[in-house]
């Protein structure tokens, strides 16, 4: 499984848009997203179709997420923001 390049992000640009606004959430380059100091969310491609990794809540390892549709698209982003809420506790 491949990390995907800013190529592969291109279809993605509302959901990263969305995931930059999130805060607490940092960008540190196309695509990979911290929280704090740690990685939170970063993307792959795998048999042509898109993911997402997204730090599991407890913060050991990472769910993965099918973004083809925008229904899952959606659920990452929603997810994301509930996870994120963390940062404010800490």
């Amino acid at each position: 499984m491949a990390r995907a390049d800013a190529e592969a992000l291109k279809p993605l640009a509302p959901l990263l848009r969305q995931l930059r606004e999130i805060k607490g959430v940092k960008e540190k380059s196309a695509g990979i997203f911290y929280g704090r100091i740690d990685a939170f969310v970063h993307f792959h491609v795998e048999g042509g179709a898109l993911f997402a990794d997204l730090k599991k809540p407890g913060g050991a390892g990472f769910d993965r997420y099918p973004l083809a549709t925008p229904a899952e698209q959606r659920k990452l982003v929603e997810d994301a923001k509930l996870r994120a809420r963390r940062f404010d506790d800490e």
